[in-house]
């Protein structure tokens, strides 16, 4: 692993991975829609990593279209597909615009890079994906309807195409990594005061991206970020789905109203 790409790497979880590598790797390819705050970063990780090169890439993937010249121009070994939003709304408040851009940056725009750089990885004989899934993907999400749909999507092809990808080539992975709610810029200020006291139960952007990177140095195809939110998995699936939906839509419909 010496030369990888990051995507949604300006802020939060991507962010603070791409610190946490910086002394393991030769080359990041920082991916984001906001080049001045990849510049920065750029600039911290080369101050603090002389042997270090960092190429920022502005791009906004709500655009689908131009993601293999990516593919074609980021020589690297691992991929981590970081970026992700959502909101936390009435399904009706939501325009079609931002249904489509949701599904285009947490599945579509994934699920290109991921297909495109598994079949450069095949042809080189080796090479990982990570896609950073959430616990959202787990389980229905009434007034985040399309944000859970779109992770459950994701860690679903993920999970399927590496068990794939294990009859071509056992070297070449698409690896899964679940976090829950944490401490970043993913949520407005104004949700994040409504969820209160809940939030120091939410982990920190960069204990989420060191635990990631013990998922890819452990090569573990599927992973649940936080002992917390495993048994918060555990317990909610011993629920009927019914009451999965009664209990989530009741803790979610506080925090918009």
């Amino acid at each position: 692993m010496e030369k990888i790409l990051i995507t949604g790497a300006s802020s939060g979880i991507g962010e603070e991975l791409a610190r946490n590598l910086a002394n393991k790797v030769t080359k990041i390819f920082l991916l984001a829609r906001n080049i001045d705050k990849l510049n920065l970063l750029k600039k911290e990780l080369e101050e603090k990593n002389s042997s270090l090169k960092c190429i920022c890439i502005k791009y906004d993937l709500t655009d689908i279209n131009n993601l293999e010249n990516i593919v074609e121009n980021c020589d690297v070994d691992l991929v981590i597909n970081c970026a992700g939003f959502g909101k936390i709304t009435d399904f009706s408040k939501l325009s079609n615009k931002e249904d489509l851009d949701t599904i285009n940056v947490n599945f579509i725009s994934p699920l290109i890079l991921t297909k495109k750089f598994s079949e450069k990885f095949l042809q080189k004989g080796q090479g990982i994906i990570l896609n950073i899934c959430s616990t959202a993907a787990l389980y229905q999400h009434p007034y985040m309807a399309v944000y859970s749909s779109t992770k459950s999507a994701l860690l679903h092809y993920s999970l399927a195409l590496d068990e794939e990808l294990s009859h071509k080539n056992k070297n070449v992975r698409v690896l899964s990594a679940c976090p829950g709610p944490t401490t970043s810029n993913f949520f407005d200020k104004d949700i994040q005061e409504k969820f209160g006291s809940s939030q120091k139960f939410m982990m920190s952007s960069e204990d989420v991206a060191k635990r990631i990177i013990k998922v890819i140095e452990n090569k573990k195809r599927f992973s649940i970020i936080g002992f917390r939110n495993k048994l918060s998995m555990f317990l909610i699936n011993l629920l009927p789905i019914s009451l999965q939906l009664k209990l989530v839509g009741l803790i979610l419909k506080k925090v918009i109203k």
